[in-house]
């Protein structure tokens, strides 16, 4: 059993300081140090050592406890990077991953280099938001899951038994002066049919496909890259897997590994999809010319956007030209490109528009559902979706009678 520490106060100008000795980790190896930290300022509280005292103890009583842990002297970086990087590569999904250190690397890795661990307070976490926040004006949104990246490693750290108390970073809070996030655009079916008989006419059959998936299927842009052929079972889809970057993995959640139906003008588009690609029985819907899925921001980059900018200058030269032979005029722009997400929050909002609540645009997207027993007893899509998507379907009309269908 160690000994009980003490530690030694002493004056210097108008400060007390305490010294004491810890183990610490350098250099992967736990090493014994000497420590020391400014205590109090003198003052009719802390006049003499005996007033300061109680102070010391309070600072070495883990110490003394047999509670406190070497990696508890580390500095947040050093910890972050040796440790708990290590817990969220076993066990999250590489996207998470991939968002963390994203983080990490931009506003975090070079502000945590000093403090240590056990020394981290609420005041830090405060002053640390607001410092990032001053220096790249980041909004509310971001500064969030800033906060939320930080608690999982103080949580992280008290399950570990590296820390004891409170988790510092739960009542620090996010500065006033930062601002929303910007209102997000949700997709109305009018649109979605705009782009796809622009991207259809230009020929870009699988960038107009990966718009119905997102849309009428409802799906993120990982479970759109992971659809394959082989899921598609009688007029409905199972979401079976999803790709990011390189990785596959299962869906986001338990609940999103259901199946969504296929209505038109998704199922006409998949059958001119199928033809096109040789009536292949596997592999991606969405399929590259490796053979691999296409990446959805790629091809939005290089196809969605650039298509349909060339269709709005088009049609907008045709106007001006009517104009100037006052010719009537007809509205007929392309509505800007909002991103893919915007059509998964379109069909959402047209869903619920159409259905008498948010039950059935619940289990279109497979969310967590609004109660436990929906949420672990719901097998397949339910009956309010299944109406609701029918009259979706009704409402965008068949966009063209097909002669052949996919094998099922």
């Amino acid at each position: 059993m160690k000994r009980q520490q003490a530690g030694y106060i002493w004056k210097v100008g108008r400060s007390w300081f305490g010294r004491w000795r810890d183990d610490v980790i350098e250099n992967g190896q736990v090493c014994r140090r000497q420590q020391s930290a400014r205590l109090a300022d003198v003052c009719d509280r802390f006049r003499t050592k005996a007033d300061v005292r109680p102070l010391l103890v309070e600072k070495l009583r883990s110490l003394n406890e047999g509670k406190a842990r070497p990696e508890s002297t580390l500095p947040v970086a050093d910890f972050v990077e040796e440790f708990y990087f290590k817990f969220i590569e076993e066990n999250y999904k590489p996207s998470t991953i991939g968002g963390y250190k994203s983080l990490w690397r931009m506003y975090l890795s070079s502000r945590l280099n000093k403090i240590m661990l056990r020394d981290f307070r609420t005041v830090d976490a405060a002053q640390l938001l607001s410092d990032i926040h001053r220096a790249t004006g980041l909004g509310r949104t971001t500064l969030k899951h800033i906060k939320s990246f930080l608690s999982g490693v103080f949580t992280f750290a008290k399950n570990q038994g590296v820390l004891d108390g409170m988790n510092p970073i739960h009542e620090a809070m996010i500065p006033k002066k930062a601002a929303e996030s910007r209102e997000t655009h949700a997709t109305t079916p009018g649109e979605v049919l705009a782009f796809m008989d622009v991207l259809e006419k230009a020929g870009e059959l699988k960038a107009c496909a990966a718009v119905a998936l997102m849309f009428f299927a409802g799906l993120r842009p990982g479970e759109a890259r992971g659809a394959r052929w082989e899921d598609l079972e009688d007029r409905r889809l199972r979401v079976r897997q999803s790709i990011w970057q390189t990785h596959t993995t299962s869906p986001k959640t338990k609940g999103s590994a259901s199946p969504v139906p296929v209505i038109e003008p998704l199922a006409s588009i998949l059958v001119s999809l199928w033809a096109a690609d040789g009536n292949p029985i596997s592999g991606p819907l969405l399929r590259g010319p490796s053979g691999k899925a296409l990446d959805l921001h790629n091809l939005a980059r290089r196809i969605v956007v650039p298509t349909l900018t060339r269709c709005s200058v088009c049609l907008k030269r045709q106007a001006d030209h009517k104009a100037e032979s006052h010719a009537f005029v007809l509205d007929t722009s392309v509505p800007p490109w909002r991103g893919w997400y915007a059509l998964r929050r379109g069909v959402a909002t047209a869903v619920t528009a159409l259905s008498t609540g948010s039950l059935a645009a619940k289990g279109l997207l497979r969310h967590s559902s609004v109660s436990t027993t929906e949420r672990h007893y719901i097998k397949d899509v339910p009956d309010t979706t299944l109406q609701a998507m029918k009259r979706l379907e009704d409402l965008c009309g068949e966009r063209r009678t097909t002669s052949g269908a996919k094998p099922s």
